[in-house]
């Protein structure tokens, strides 16, 4: 049997040229010698497996030939090859889309034939019927799939001729649970009806993206108890004063430590002063002049750390242990002075 006819530059042919030019029927772009050659030896080789029974591995091939060069005479072989694996609808399917081509080309006599093989498959087809009721329907962006494949809604509800076996079905929309099924569909003329229902909505809280809204009928979600006992917003609020006095205290602490420096770097500077300054109220070596000068910038610019540091702790610890709501508390603050140290002593208790 040969594989596919071209059309002929014949009187009967030309109706059939021009149908195809125009796009009437369904055309392939030509393939390629090397494609042409790919498809005759794929479709040899399943022609082999089949004579062998070894049809399961001949149906790919045939499918794969038919892809890179489409004929009328693969299809047939195609169909006989589902026919033998139990793969009815299928065969059923592939006869008729060979009936079509076949008339379309004139081919009466391989026309009739794939009209009587697939007239002979139809009584004992398996079929599967999917049905969607309303509410399911009204769920935006509802997707069915059946086999691994999206199911258009016009077909839902009717019953479509399916291989027999194993059928996965799928159901599933943004902000849902996705419902999944499995139904084992039986041979010669078996009839299966799977039911989606309403799927379930995710409970996502409404501030995440992409989360539902709640409708109407569930209403706003209510508000969480406040802690027995206690106030919640002015806990809070305590904890951020707290923070806020953390902070200040922080930097009055490295004001303390920038006046330290600049303490010490005074005094320095005033010591190397004295070696060229060595009497009278007035010095004479320029060297002695700019360190006292530099003693005297350092001197300042201690001072002024020193207060700074010295507010900005005792502020802090206002804030931490008086001001913030907490715990009844008792807090001591003065300064402290020592042999070694100068500095700030905060202290307290807690009820």
């Amino acid at each position: 049997m040969k594989r596919h006819q071209r059309c002929i530059a014949r009187r009967a042919s030309l109706g059939l040229c021009a149908a195809l030019i125009s796009g009437a029927i369904p055309a392939w772009a030509e393939p390629s010698a090397a494609e042409k050659a790919t498809a005759e030896a794929l479709f040899d080789a399943a022609l082999d497996l089949m004579k062998k029974g070894r049809n399961e591995e001949a149906c790919p091939r045939l499918e794969q030939s038919h892809r890179i060069d489409p004929g009328i005479g693969t299809l047939l072989y195609l169909a006989e090859c589902y026919e033998k694996t139990g793969r009815t609808a299928s065969a059923w399917a592939t006869f008729r889309q060979a009936m079509s081509e076949s008339q379309a080309a004139g081919q009466g006599d391989r026309a009739r034939k794939a009209q009587a093989r697939a007239a002979r498959l139809e009584p004992g087809l398996s079929k599967l019927t999917i049905d969607v009721g309303p509410e399911a329907l009204a769920i935006e962006g509802l997707t069915v799939s059946v086999a691994g494949k999206a199911l258009e809604r016009p077909l839902f509800g009717i019953a479509i001729p399916r291989d027999p076996g194993e059928i996965a079905i799928e159901a599933s929309a943004p902000g849902h649970e996705t419902w999944k099924t499995t139904v084992k569909l039986g041979a010669t003329g078996a009839a299966e009806s799977v039911k989606v229902p309403p799927l379930t909505r995710l409970s996502v809280a409404s501030s995440e993206p992409g989360a539902p809204a709640p409708s109407a009928e569930e209403g706003p979600a209510p508000a969480p108890a406040p802690a027995r006992g206690a106030a919640a917003p002015a806990e809070s609020g305590g904890d951020t004063t707290r923070l806020i006095g953390l902070v200040v205290g922080g930097a009055g602490v490295v004001g303390l430590g920038v006046g330290t420096f600049f303490g010490v770097r005074a005094i320095s500077k005033n010591g190397e002063a004295e070696d060229y300054c060595k009497g009278g109220a007035t010095c004479e070596d320029p060297r002695g002049v700019t360190l006292t000068n530099e003693a005297s910038s350092a001197a300042t610019a201690s001072n002024i750390a020193f207060g700074l540091g010295t507010a900005a702790v005792i502020g802090g610890a206002v804030l931490y242990f008086v001001v913030a709501p907490r715990q009844t508390s008792r807090v001591q603050v003065g300064p402290m002075v020592d042999g070694r140290n100068v500095g700030l002593l905060v202290g307290g208790t807690f009820e």
